[in-house]
């Protein structure tokens, strides 16, 4: 029993050190707790399974993990902004294109974040603004994750805006589609927002499995070269989609709730 508290205890000053002096070194951190470099492994790894601890994503140090993030005064959505930022900045040098991070309120898909392509030719956004959702490849993976009864009452009860002629408006269609979303794991918007508009999403849960927002690449179409009405994705369109679900992934690892 006085081994176990001991143990506790010693895990808590990693807690505490970590808060006051940032990411460290693994011997940094046995130093500063007057333990021997195996036992502080121990420590770490333990608070690494529960998530009080992460290892940064280039290097060797440790730093303060996704469950110690939580206060009430914090939303999960604003969390999740916070947490995304530094991967959609990684996500946007690696893919050179535009990144959203996208929620749903009502029939309009809205960025929550977003970090601008620097190519002279790049898709802008504006933090609070977005298209209607049936439009938007992240809209489309918001929309899929409702349960059929919220879709119908509050979405397909009314005709669907067509921006441009590659809009769905037949709520059938639509349906179809968010199906195809679901089964894929991934949606895309080719002209149907914008006209010269694409954008590749996937969607980003939190620890309960519930979707919390949608993390989407958004590039010129025609920069992308796809049709419309192709099923199958391009070379390029698997390498951005496999870029999206590492990221993504990276993220859910962060949130805390």
């Amino acid at each position: 029993m006085v081994e176990t508290l001991n143990s506790v205890s010693k895990a808590l000053e990693v807690l505490h050190l970590l808060r006051a002096r940032g990411p460290l070194r693994l011997s940094d951190i046995a130093d500063g707790i007057g333990v021997g470099t195996s036992t502080a492994h121990r420590l770490v790894a333990t608070l690494r399974e529960q998530r009080f601890v992460r290892q940064e994503s280039q290097g060797k140090r440790y730093e303060l993990g996704s469950a110690m993030l939580f206060t009430s005064s914090v939303s999960a959505l604003e969390h999740c902004v916070a947490v995304s930022e530094p991967v959609m900045r990684e996500l946007q040098r690696g893919s050179g294109e535009t990144v959203h991070l996208s929620v749903l309120r009502g029939r309009r898909c809205l960025f929550a974040a977003s970090v601008e392509s620097d190519r002279p030719v790049r898709v802008t956004s504006r933090v609070g603004q977005g298209p209607p959702a049936h439009t938007a490849a992240g809209g489309k993976v918001l929309l899929a994750a409702l349960p059929a009864d919220r879709l119908a009452d509050t979405y397909l009860d009314e005709p669907l805006s067509a921006p441009t002629p590659e809009s769905i408006t037949d709520p059938a269609r639509l349906r179809a589609e968010l199906a195809r979303v679901t089964a894929d794991g991934y949606a895309r918007n080719r002209g149907e927002s914008e006209d010269d508009m694409y954008a590749l999403a996937v969607p980003v849960r939190r620890p309960g499995g519930e979707v919390i927002s949608s993390l989407t690449i958004a590039a010129p179409l025609s920069r992308m070269a796809v049709s419309a009405g192709a099923r199958e994705l391009s070379v390029r369109e698997r390498e951005l989609l496999e870029q999206l679900r590492v990221s993504a992934a990276r993220i859910e690892e962060r949130l805390a709730y």
